[in-house]
């Protein structure tokens, strides 16, 4: 199989997860599988961004997910800057880099980095995190590989924030099945007390009411008693 076969293959198991059955894990293990793969780099590691937040969320090697993290610890080294500006950073020798990153530098040859290139993980305008690659010797990244890379970034990128909607949208869907029940018992407790008592709709909704104030607990409460325990205030 041709080089360019290889690539296609692996960026094809990328592209075709489909969002919702996979979770996050999944999806960001397949991301730095694929650009292990398609890159030939040492290793890979993920980090995202939440609630204004970055945090080290994977690696294919732990102590990759060391030299990650070292960065964020101390709030300087390619990935803060990638983050930063949206923009890739690519670092063919990590010592000449040594007095702009001093602590990353350090834990980054202790662990055996000699490059790093770092790539935003953004759809549009919104940005998810980035991916950071790994290699054991001095290599010149070229404008192939960053495209590359950029591209799984941004396919990983769109299948978390889809599987986030889908995950909203559920969300959404199950409060308003649930308004939607409790409005239906609330109206099936009200036509129990009004053919009990013989008084209004509103009458009965303010018996409800007021028993749920007298015990502290909520109408639908009280209606689901009424309907389901011939509850009778």
């Amino acid at each position: 199989m041709s080089e360019s076969e290889e690539r296609v293959g692996a960026l094809s198991r990328l592209a075709l997860l489909v969002p919702g059955e996979h979770d996050t894990t999944g999806v960001l293990l397949q991301l730095m599988s694929t650009a292990t793969d398609v890159l030939n780099v040492a290793g890979a590691a993920v980090t995202v961004v939440a609630h204004g937040r970055s945090e080290v969320v994977g690696a294919t090697v732990d102590l990759l997910a060391e030299v990650e993290g070292a960065q964020h610890d101390y709030s300087r080294g390619p990935g803060v800057d990638a983050l930063r500006w949206g923009e890739s950073v690519a670092v063919p020798d990590v010592r000449a880099q040594w007095v702009r990153w001093p602590e990353y530098i350090t834990v980054a040859l202790r662990h055996g980095v000699s490059a790093v290139a770092q790539i935003p993980m953004r759809l549009g305008g919104e940005q998810v995190g980035a991916l950071g690659l790994f290699t054991d010797r001095p290599r010149a990244w070229t404008g192939e590989d960053l495209s590359m890379a950029a591209l799984l970034a941004g396919m990983a990128a769109g299948h978390l924030l889809t599987a986030d909607a889908l995950r909203r949208q559920q969300e959404l869907a199950e409060q308003l099945q649930h308004a939607l029940s409790s409005r239906i018992v609330v109206e099936q407790a009200k036509g129990v007390l009004a053919g009990t008592h013989n008084i209004t709709p509103e009458a009965a909704y303010e018996l409800i009411r007021g028993h749920a104030r007298r015990r502290r607990i909520t109408v639908q409460e009280v209606a689901r008693a009424i309907v389901e325990l011939g509850l009778r205030p």
